[in-house]
């Protein structure tokens, strides 16, 4: 036990099945431990050695010092300085990049898609909500119990939708996004198994998680399985990926799904962070922007500002010809705007 790490999560949560299936990618041996909790009307206690951390959000592991962490791609890059086998980082610094981009994409964008089908319906909302509890509280529980937590649950999420930026304004958007998304992965899958070679990136597993829990959920599962079945593959490949051997892809070749992912950020991701930039900024009440044609409108995000500083700062360093391929490449996706001027 001492070697090993403890996963605490939920497979309800997109950011834990992220961390799940990159650390069995990476093989490094850790628990998946359910993150539970004791149930009473109109609260919820977390299991007590997590109490004392902050923030108190799921997943977090515990590393083999006993210390706690959180925030997936932090978690990431901490276990790459403690683990050089089988990494999720390309050696290219230029396809780094673009992996981070995707990754952010990923984890700020995509969790939206999930957000939306999951909480925006009664059919899916009220097939996921019981799942959740019925993990997060365990075996021996009543079922009225888990029913009660359950809606309590549900009601709570459902509250919190127009903080996504998931409303009935931005919903053409969001399901719109959801469809490039499909047609992306959909075509990477025609000449690559993951997004820069044959062995996956941290960009992979960034989108993996909120696409992992679309699969999962009715509406976006019955969609994924209609019209892209190579997501499908990709997932199953991403979800156990131990047995995974391959090599990062030529820099000078990234192929066409990737760009379509990366048409994405340029047209609808970048925009967003820069208008949420701003809001922060001039201490705005509303982000409002227009992309693909439509509407956008939610409550800025101090969290998502500093994602978009980070993404400027390594894109700040990057050198020599990577730095002129990812100009190149970022140009031709509508993505520059965002990192130059």
């Amino acid at each position: 036990m001492e070697n090993r790490y403890q996963l605490y999560g939920v497979l309800g949560s997109p950011y834990a099945a992220k961390l799940r299936a990159l650390l069995r990618y990476r093989q490094i041996p850790f628990d998946w431990v359910p993150a539970g909790f004791d149930w009473a009307p109109s609260y919820y206690r977390v299991r007590p050695e997590l109490s004392g951390i902050e923030p108190r959000i799921i997943p977090t592991l515990r590393f083999p010092d006993g210390s706690f962490h959180v925030d997936s791609t932090v978690i990431a890059y901490e276990l790459e300085q403690l683990h050089s086998k089988r990494s999720i980082i390309p050696g290219d610094a230029g396809l780094a990049f673009l992996s981070d981009l995707i990754d952010d994409m990923g984890d700020e964008w995509v969790l939206k898609i999930a957000f939306h089908y999951r909480w925006g319906n009664e059919e899916d909302r009220n097939y996921t909500n019981r799942l959740i509890l019925g993990e997060l509280l365990g075996g021996g529980v009543p079922q009225k119990t888990i029913v009660a937590a359950a809606n309590e649950f549900r009601d709570r999420q459902m509250s919190r939708m127009p903080l996504v930026g998931c409303t009935p304004l931005n919903a053409p958007l969001i399901q719109k996004t959801y469809d490039i998304i499909l047609d992306a992965i959909a075509s990477l899958r025609e000449r690559s198994a993951f997004l820069f070679g044959s062995r996956p990136s941290l960009g992979d597993f960034g989108l993996f998680g909120a696409m992992f829990t679309c699969r999962n959920d009715p509406t976006p599962g019955g969609i994924m399985r209609r019209s892209s079945p190579g997501t499908l593959d990709w997932l199953y490949a991403l979800d156990e990926g131990s047995g995974i051997e391959g090599d990062w892809v030529d820099p000078a070749a990234i192929d066409e799904g990737v760009k379509q992912l990366l048409r994405l950020a340029g047209d609808v991701y970048l925009p967003f962070l820069q208008a949420n930039e701003t809001a922060v900024e001039y201490q705005a009440s509303v982000v409002e922007m227009e992309a693909l044609g439509f509407p956008f409108r939610q409550a800025p995000f101090k969290y998502q500002a500093k994602c978009f500083r980070v993404l400027r700062d390594k894109f700040r360093k990057l050198e020599g010809a990577a730095r002129a391929r990812t100009v190149s490449i970022l140009e031709e996706t509508g993505c520059l705007k965002a990192f130059v001027g």
